[in-house]
């Protein structure tokens, strides 16, 4: 069916409403098992992502291992390459996050996560069997590129698959496969040397690439090109716990959204500049997402491992990092079951406070280490507990909420500029602390760093307390008319 068809038949339904749907219509169900199939089977991709953004740490320990069947250099890693291997990817993975979830827009939503799959494992491959230093840095930025497109993608996927009441349960549910994954590369990373490590951290995507085959098109885009009977079944098979009439009012509500789309002509970058929803939301979505940077999480996780074989404590640093990722997955699955009934926003300040108290209790024992304080000795178990309640902190707010707020604030036509948007400026800021990092800590010292860290948390915890709403169970369009009062 044309774009002009479904335009006409949106506006023959223009007094269908939100609140059109009886009380029956509108009880929530169980979700469907074709449901849980499709959202599980693209989630790997964020499993994967997860794994190569704790590659570093079991990889840089290697790197400066003496045993040459460990280190593939043959040589000790300088401090100077090591901060090249943490920013230079991280910043050509802006363009990544620039132009890759663009592709959703003219791929499809499907496919071109099935691109990203691809990519990201033809780039693991290479950097498995690379040999100096400067192949590990260029395979590595691939790796990012693609990563970052799976990033931009795969909540605006999952965004339009779900229904309203189970948007944040399933955004949470991917954020769950990152501490997975982390899990999974800290853990084979002692096991196994270089390359098969590597290797080890790709393989995830074959059954991915297998699965994904029998995952549907997105029905809002599928119905933005037109295909009106493809959007239409889709949205059967997804929601098939439905009657025929509540099916055909997700559908109505689903086409005035597209008509709404249809009729703004501008370029969706303009939009998000000249719409006052798209700014508010931008900013709103931009919040916890900075914030979810500035925390240190992006530096402390790549790094565990290093950063903990120097912190006075007698467990080994790869062994916290395994500690860490195994107490960060079970808080993530806790968050996923609770989040619909407590809310963002209180989870995102709890978090907030609660990472800030242990970076700063970190800061204060990495600051006796360097005094050479005896105190230290009788504390050796206090890194262990205080990383510990730093990544339980961040697991229950910080970690899998900022992705489910960002992929719900806007409408399907502008979703994916705005997600680009976001991810790049993210990344800009991400990888430019990152690469500073190493040098930053030499200079001034790993307290003072996690101390800023610190104070970033407090400081975020108190702007989302006074700034953001709380979206709960609220339907796009309901959202779209929170940020227009704002």
């Amino acid at each position: 069916m044309s774009e002009n068809k479904v335009s006409e038949r949106c506006d023959s339904e223009e007094d269908l409403t939100i609140g059109d749907a009886t009380e029956a219509e509108k009880k929530q169900k169980p979700d469907t098992l074709f449901l849980y199939f499709v959202v599980l089977s693209g989630i790997i991709l964020m499993l994967v992502n997860s794994a190569t953004n704790v590659w570093t740490s079991p990889a840089i320990i290697k790197l400066h291992s003496n045993d040459t069947n460990e280190n593939i250099l043959g040589r000790d890693i300088t401090t100077l390459e090591t901060s090249l291997l943490l920013g230079i990817p991280g910043v050509v993975s802006i363009i990544g996050a620039c132009f890759l979830p663009k592709l959703a827009d003219f791929m499809g939503r499907r496919r071109s996560l099935q691109a990203m799959g691809l990519g990201t494992f033809l780039s693991i491959v290479g950097l498995a069997f690379s040999n100096n230093i400067y192949s590990i840095i260029g395979f590595m930025c691939m790796v990012q590129i693609f990563c970052a497109g799976v990033w931009g993608i795969l909540p605006l996927y999952l965004t339009e698959i779900c229904d309203d009441h189970n948007r944040a349960k399933y955004g949470c549910l991917m954020t769950v496969f990152s501490p997975i994954g982390q899990l999974y590369g800290l853990i084979i990373g002692p096991m196994f040397n270089y390359r098969v490590f590597t290797l080890l951290i790709g393989i995830p995507l074959i059954p991915f690439s297998l699965l994904f085959l029998f995952a549907p098109e997105s029905p809002a885009y599928s119905l933005s090109k037109g295909r009106y009977d493809e959007s239409l079944e889709t949205l059967k098979k997804l929601r098939s716990n439905k009657t025929d009439i509540e099916i055909e009012h997700d559908f109505n509500n689903l086409k005035k959204s597209i008509l709404k789309s249809d009729a703004k002509k501008q370029f969706s970058l303009m939009m998000l500049i000249n719409s006052k929803e798209c700014r508010i939301g931008l900013f709103l979505a931009l919040l916890p997402i900075l914030l979810q940077s500035f925390c240190g999480i992006q530096v402390i996780t790549p790094l565990l491992g290093p950063i903990f074989n120097d912190s006075g404590s007698n467990i080994s640093g790869n062994n916290i990092a395994i500690i860490v990722g195994t107490v960060k997955l079970i808080t993530f699955i806790f968050t996923t079951f609770v989040i619909e009934n407590t809310g963002r926003k209180p989870m995102l300040i709890i978090s907030a406070f609660g990472a800030g108290i242990s970076a700063t209790c970190l800061g204060v024992l990495f600051y006796l280490k360097d005094l050479k304080s005896p105190l230290i000795d009788k504390f050796q178990w206090a890194p262990v507990v205080f990383v510990c309640i730093y990544f339980v902190s961040y697991s229950i707010g910080l970690g899998p909420v900022p992705m489910a707020i960002m992929s719900e604030l806007f409408t399907s036509d502008v979703r994916a500029t705005a997600i680009a948007v976001i991810s790049t400026s993210n990344r800009l800021l991400m990888a430019s602390y990152t690469a500073l990092y190493p040098i930053l800590a030499e200079t001034i010292g790993t307290h003072w760093c996690m101390w800023m860290f610190g104070v970033s948390c407090f400081l975020g915890s108190f702007l989302i307390f006074k700034l953001l709403p709380d979206f709960r169970g609220k339907s796009i369009v309901e959202i779209q008319i929170i940020l227009k009062n704002y």
